[in-house]
């Protein structure tokens, strides 16, 4: 027996085998190809640049799971081409509400550190660029100059919800101790027919609770644009305490106590003549301060062994008042060796007092320098900071920058 054939029915067969076998396969094997080409990395790599709104460099992408895209050896460059933020491995989850974003291990140094503070500040203050919600969370995070035993996860949520929008970073410790940053911006929109052509009224409220410490060198990095002054308290200096803070249009206004470690006094007193060499720890038992002034301060320092110049010894005894103490003897040198240093400065809009239990330093078990007898005006300490050969109120600098927080009726006394 034959079977009858036709050319027309295999040529049909044929070409619905094509059509729905082998051009879906053809299609699949070319997407598949595509995902792994440096066209698609570089079209995703462009994609979250526009997110980041900073140059970012990607060796490689893979697809582990539906609706996630992982990134190798991400680099964030910085403005001036250099690279500010390396990332081995990242993890991007997107859906229509939130995007998620999964680091395996971050060491977090000064460039990184300024780098991710003006990601936050754009999210803050650019809702309509950023319109998800965003969560960050890494391992194995830890400063760049940390203990290797330092390490621990971070969380950084990015939140935004009626006119309100919010960065809160979670670093939990070893133990039950948990260091938290919120950071709040509110927007007020005057309705349109009581109030026409008004600004909207913008409020910033900060709350941090910091543990363990904090490298002064980050926090300045964070603060990029805030007036410091120059001042400097060296690479292992460490920062721990609290600050709730608040912005509005007539300033910054808040409260602040903690203490800086390992202080190191040659960099700190580096724009002053002489200056000084050793290590020291501040506490700051109360900061007050409102409309970007202070009101009220109240800390202490402590240093073991090191040294003073003698031209900072003569200078504190010059403009502050402080009085030679039985070992300051006459110049021997540039320099003036002390076993120990301790002070106490309290500035309010009365002047300021420095205090001491004993000497402000002692040598040999007598004192070197004692403290002023009586409080004296506040703007003496600009002086004392001021850069050398000033001859005029201090404008810039250090002395410039205090002069512009000091209390106003205290920098106005004589």
């Amino acid at each position: 027996m034959f079977i009858a054939r036709s050319a027309a029915k295999i040529t049909r067969a044929r070409t619905l085998f094509v059509l729905l076998a082998l051009l879906p396969c053809l299609g699949l094997a070319a997407w598949a190809v595509h995902r792994r080409s440096a066209a698609h990395c570089d079209a995703v790599r462009l994609g979250w640049q526009r997110q980041l709104g900073l140059p970012l460099a990607v060796t490689a992408i893979d697809h582990p799971r539906p609706g996630v895209v992982r990134g190798f050896d991400c680099v964030v460059k910085a403005a001036d081409g250099g690279p500010a933020l390396s990332v081995p491995q990242i993890e991007v989850e997107t859906s229509t509400a939130e995007m998620r974003l999964r680091i395996d291990r971050l060491r977090c140094d000064t460039n990184a550190a300024a780098v991710l503070a003006g990601v936050a500040r754009e999210w803050l203050e650019r809702g309509a660029r950023y319109d998800r919600n965003c969560v960050i969370e890494v391992a194995d995070f830890a400063w760049d100059t940390a203990e290797p035993d330092d390490a621990t996860t971070l969380r950084i949520e990015c939140v935004a919800h009626d006119g309100t929008r919010a960065v809160r970073i979670v670093r939990p410790g070893a133990t039950a101790t948990t260091d938290e940053v919120r950071i709040v911006r509110t927007t007020d929109t005057p309705p349109d027919d009581d109030r026409r052509g008004e600004q909207p009224a913008i409020r910033l409220d900060v709350e941090a609770d910091c543990l363990r410490p904090v490298p002064c060198e980050i926090l300045t990095a964070c603060a990029a644009g805030a007036p410091l002054g120059g001042l400097d308290a060296g690479s292992r200096a460490g920062v721990t305490g609290t600050l709730r803070a608040a912005s509005t249009a007539d300033g910054w206004s808040g409260t602040a106590r903690g203490l800086i470690e390992r202080v190191d006094l040659a960099t700190l007193t580096a724009a002053l003549a002489g200056g000084a060499s050793g290590e020291a720890t501040i506490s700051v038992d109360e900061l007050r301060w409102s409309r970007g002034r202070i009101e009220t301060c109240d800390l202490g320092c402590a240093a073991g062994r090191g040294q003073i110049g003698q031209q900072l010894l003569e200078a504190l005894v010059a403009t502050l008042g402080c009085r030679p103490g039985a070992a300051y003897g006459p110049a021997d040198g540039r320099q003036r060796s002390f076993d120990a240093a301790a002070l106490r400065l309290r500035i309010d809009d009365r002047g300021a007092e420095l205090l001491a239990g004993g000497g402000l330093a002692s040598l040999g078990g007598q004192s070197l320098l004692e403290p002023p007898a009586a409080a004296f005006p506040v703007e003496r300490l600009a002086w004392l900071i001021a850069p050398r050969g000033s001859t005029f109120v201090p404008a810039g600098g250090p002395g410039g920058w205090l002069m512009s927080i000091l209390p106003r009726s205290a920098a106005r006394s004589q």
